[in-house]
């Protein structure tokens, strides 16, 4: 007979596979002001249909090639604000920040990066759990406010290449 050991099972399961559930079609710039913009969702058809139970599923929310040619502010990223409103009176709905230290060079085509700009990953699993339990709550649609920070100087645009959601 085999043990654990000899059948390669060490007793540890694998990782989840991240599975996107939502993406935006096209880039977008964000500042001077607030910016919110519409992530269309769909419920899970692949990997994270194994891990169905909240408890031990992960929602994170990515925002990649973040390019621009000027030094930019954090942006303080919130979901779900309703419409109209200043996401800084939603202290509960605040997701994380983006702060885009080396966004000049990391935007240049000639950087060890290739002008791909910064990527940023959000664990956002308490505040989409807390989302979706209220009254209200769209599952096809999910919105995401980008507020810049006080800056010294004006904010500059910066270009956001895609925002996702994955559930793993």
């Amino acid at each position: 007979m085999q043990s654990p050991a000899d059948r390669g099972d060490t007793g540890k399961s694998s990782p989840p596979v991240p599975e996107m559930v939502g993406a935006t079609s096209a880039p977008f710039f964000i500042g001077p002001g607030t910016t919110t913009i519409s992530l269309p969702m769909h419920p899970p058809t692949g990997p994270a249909l194994l891990h169905q139970d909240p408890k031990h599923s992960e929602v994170t929310l990515q925002i990649e090639n973040v390019t621009g040619d000027k030094a930019a502010p954090v942006f303080y990223i919130y979901l779900n604000v309703p419409a109209g409103d200043a996401p800084e009176r939603y202290p509960e709905l605040y997701a994380g920040s983006l702060a885009p230290f080396g966004l000049v060079g990391a935007s240049r085509p000639d950087s060890e990066h290739g002008g791909n700009g910064l990527t940023f990953k959000l664990d956002v699993t308490a505040l989409f759990a807390r989302l979706t339990a209220l009254k209200g709550w769209d599952p096809k649609n999910l919105k995401v406010s980008f507020v810049p920070s006080d800056w010294d100087a004006p904010v500059p645009q910066v270009r956001v290449g895609r925002v996702s959601l994955y559930f793993s």
